[in-house]
């Protein structure tokens, strides 16, 4: 006797949203090097944690398909951008990355559900929070940074205590 296994559709979905948590894993340990680099370091803090974070979410969904009989293949991850013009562009970007993924959650979850499969749909519950709770948090940062001077380092670096 053999164990069930997940459906090949069932794998794809999820090896899409796993090449996307590994992506966005080195575009915010990318984003913690150069804000470190350029003294904004309590940010440089913050998007570390993040870095982490979202490598915990790839090894969540690695676990999910093991737990199932599949063996997860570790994606091609994109060469994330290592300079950014601006604190400000590190959060727009990082708010644009999020919206993204909350969408793309979004999409598999329907997916998903369309499928039939319930547990997975369960499963992508805590992505689909975690997604929402990210763009909630990066739009937040966005509205107390309107208005203000993208070029001015000191701005940004007194608006820092805010932010992180």
């Amino acid at each position: 006797m053999k164990p069930e296994k997940l459906s090949q559709l069932v794998v794809d979905f999820l090896t899409k949203r796993l090449q996307d948590e590994y992506n966005h894993h080195y575009f915010y340990q990318a984003a913690s090097n150069w804000c470190n680099n350029v003294g904004f370091k309590k940010a440089g803090a913050y998007f570390l944690e993040e870095s982490t974070e979202e490598l915990g979410h790839a090894r969540m969904i690695e676990q999910y398909l093991i737990d199932w009989n599949i063996t997860p293949s570790l994606p091609t991850i994109q060469q994330p951008i290592l300079e950014f013009s601006d604190l400000l562009s590190v959060i727009e970007t990082a708010y644009n990355n999020e919206y993204k993924l909350y969408e793309d959650y979004e999409d598999s979850s329907m997916g998903i559900f369309k499928l039939g499969d319930l547990c997975v749909f369960d499963f992508l519950q805590f992505f689909r929070k975690a997604q929402k709770d990210s763009v909630a948090t990066y739009s937040d940062m966005l509205n107390v940074l309107e208005g203000c001077n993208r070029g001015s380092k000191f701005e940004m670096l007194l608006l820092q205590e805010e932010l992180f």
